[in-house]
């Protein structure tokens, strides 16, 4: 025999209702109702929502189940009154957590809706073409505003968004044309894509420090949108409105994307903060309205054609911390006329050829090869006391400059450094300099005088090739020298360094003096007579070439002066114009070589054509080359 179990039959859970003209889902199960649609002919429109409503059971009753219920209004369905375009206000109960989606899509007529601390979410286009719709606050329960929630909104003029919400959706806020202004709060974590675009009546705008993620064209088309504050991480072009006039960038931000603000061409006012570690490529490229810019110390990196294109910007200053410049960073920036640089090296992808006047920090360490080369208008230039190198070319062709003060930090100057600066007429070389490089200042035409302040440093300086060729006035602590004294802690004089100085008229090398560099007074026509200390063991090559002047030389130990090394290469000996050889204070005449010299080197009396007689002792074994050449 078959025994049957009877179960119980489950009612039907959802039923509905209709109330007022607004029509109700609701779950017996969990008492809760959500808004399903609405009875044009019998609904209000002043909708007023019921925090609960008493329910009819549809389905079958079971035992002793209740035939009404009281329910709860917990929501508000997806398109429960879309389209109902006469409907004016609306209340809603603070028991509903979720309108959904397009709930009051196309209400044009609505002026008035509040919303309850209750509700959590406002789903896709709930609000969306409610043009009427004049403001809204949204409670401090809402964490997320869903996609297109206000699209179309055009009458919406303001709108507080609590600090509740994370997400802003995209097109949320889509042609809300008569929106003026907007905060968003720092909880909020992303920005749909055109969030906001349209919104032509927004003026200004405030980013905050929390935003992660903003979607393409979150501002496009906001033509009114002229200033904006932006803490967010990261700066990305895709959201940045081209109609910006001011921007400030707070000390949150760390990264300005490539091409964030490109084509911007009414941006005329931009601080970067503090925060900044980067500037991409093409970040700012054809903002042409941009007459300055400070760059913090923060930023160590500038990506190539950064400022390309910034036609309008005449100044800017660059920070300490930046170690990397793209190229061409400021590529046709014509009237970029002034510069302040602090960042540790210099070069030519930083440098416009426009530029009048330039600021280097005492941050600086290096000038690059050729960085300021062909800035022809360049009429000032400050070096900063940090500089240790100044490079090749740097400064070639910069004919604007007028002089030009080295600092004491300078160890070095490049080969052709100045070369060709036309209109420099005096340069300060400071103390610290140990090279200076080839043809440095030839073709300085107008360059006619040098100024030093340490003697002693300047005779160490090692001269790769003529660095000078119009420089006939040196000065010492601003006093014009004639009567050259090499001072006592010096042992060598370098090649070229006092070459050209014709307003010399004597020359005293003292007796801690070993060596006289090739061309060491070359072309000094002033030169009458010179004094050649008893240390002295090598003479360079053309060492006294073309002193038309020098008629007499005047040594004071005559065995050292046989054993003198000359270096001949090209015209002979050195001192070969200098017929009248003095010995302490005496012309000789009677040249008697001292008892113990061994040899006589060559070229040592080389042209001395006032001898008359020479005795040589016993001791002298060797007789150089041309040793008594020309003695007439």
């Amino acid at each position: 025999m078959t025994i049957l179990t009877l179960l119980p039959l489950t009612a039907s859970a959802e039923d509905h209702a209709c109330i007022n003209g607004i029509y109700y889902s609701a779950d017996y199960s969990t008492k809760q109702a959500t808004v399903t649609n609405y009875d044009n002919g019998t609904c209000s429109n002043n909708v007023v929502i019921p925090r609960t409503i008493e329910v009819r059971r549809n389905g079958r009753i079971i035992g002793n189940e209740e035939k009404t219920y009281t329910c709860t209004v917990t929501s508000i369905g997806n398109e429960a009154f879309s389209g109902f375009s006469s409907l004016t206000s609306v209340s809603i109960p603070n028991s509903v957590t979720t309108i959904g989606s397009f709930a009051f899509h196309g209400c044009s007529s609505l002026t008035s809706v509040t919303i309850p601390n209750s509700v959590t979410v406002i789903g896709w286009d709930a609000f969306g073409g409610c043009g009427s719709l004049a403001s809204i606050t949204i409670p401090n329960s809402v964490t997320a505003i869903g996609s297109n929630a206000f699209e179309g909104c055009s009458g919406l003029t303001s709108i507080t968004i609590p600090n509740s919400v994370t997400t802003i959706g995209g097109y949320a806020f889509r042609d809300c044309v008569g929106l003026t202004s907007m905060t968003i709060p720092n909880s909020v974590t992303t920005i749909g894509e055109r969030a906001f675009s349209g919104c032509v009546g927004l003026t200004s705008m405030t980013i905050p420090n929390n935003v992660t993620s903003i979607g393409s064209g979150a501002f496009d088309d906001c033509t009114s949108l002229t200033s904006m504050t932006i803490n967010c991480p990261t700066i990305e072009g895709r959201f940045i409105p081209k109609s910006l006039v001011s921007v400030i960038i707070g000390d949150d931000v760390t990264s300005i994307g490539g091409a964030a603000f490109q084509d911007c061409t009414s941006l005329t006012s931009i601080t970067i903060g503090n925060g900044v570690t980067s500037i991409g490529p093409h970040a700012f490229w054809g903002c042409t309205g941009l007459t300055s810019i400070v760059i913090p110390n923060s930023v160590t990196s500038i990506g190539r054609y950064a400022f390309e294109g910034c036609t309008g910007l005449t100044s800017m200053t660059i920070g300490n911390g930046v170690t990397s410049i793209g190229y061409h960073t400021v590529e046709g920036c014509s009237n970029l006329t002034s510069m302040t640089i602090n960042c540790p090296t210099i070069t030519d992808d930083i440098i416009p050829k426009s530029l009048v006047s330039v600021i280097i920090g005492d941050d600086v360490t290096s000038i690059g090869d050729y960085a300021f080369e062909n800035c022809s208008g360049l009429t000032t230039m400050t070096i900063g006391n940090g500089v240790t190198s100044i490079g090749n070319g740097s400064f070639d062709d910069c004919t604007g400059l007028t002089s030009i003060d080295i600092p004491n930090s300078v160890t070095s100057i490049g080969d052709n450094a100045f070369h060709g600066c036309t209109g420099l007429t005096s340069v300060t070389i400071g103390n610290g300099v140990t090279n200076i490089g080839g043809s440095a200042f030839v073709d300085c035409s107008s360059l006619t005088s040098v100024h030093i302040s340490d003697l002693a440093a300047w005779c160490k300086i090692s001269f790769a090739g003529q660095p000078f060729n119009y420089a006939y006035h040196l000065y010492i602590n601003g006093q014009e020298v004639t009567n050259l004294v090499i001072p006592d802690n010096v042992t060598s004089i370098g090649m070229y360094a006092f070459s050209y100085c014709c307003s010399l008229t004597s020359v005293t090398i003292g007796n801690s003096v070993t060596s006289i560099g090739w061309h060491a007074f070359w072309k000094c026509s002033g030169v009458t007579y010179v004094i050649i200390g008893s240390s002295v063991k090598f003479i360079g090559d053309d060492a006294f070439l073309e002193c038309t002047s020098l008629t007499s030389v005047h040594i004071l130990d005559l065995a050292a002066w046989c054993n003198i090394g000359f270096d001949v290469y090209g015209s002979g000996n050195p001192l070969r114009v200098a017929h009248h050889l003095f010995y302490k204070g005496n012309e000789v005449k009677n040249l008697v070589i001292p008892e113990g010299v061994t040899s006589i080197r060559a070229y040592a009396f080389d042209g001395c054509s006032s001898l008359t007689s020479i005795t040589i002792p016993n001791s002298v074994t060797t007789i150089g080359t041309h040793a008594f050449h020309d003695c007439i």
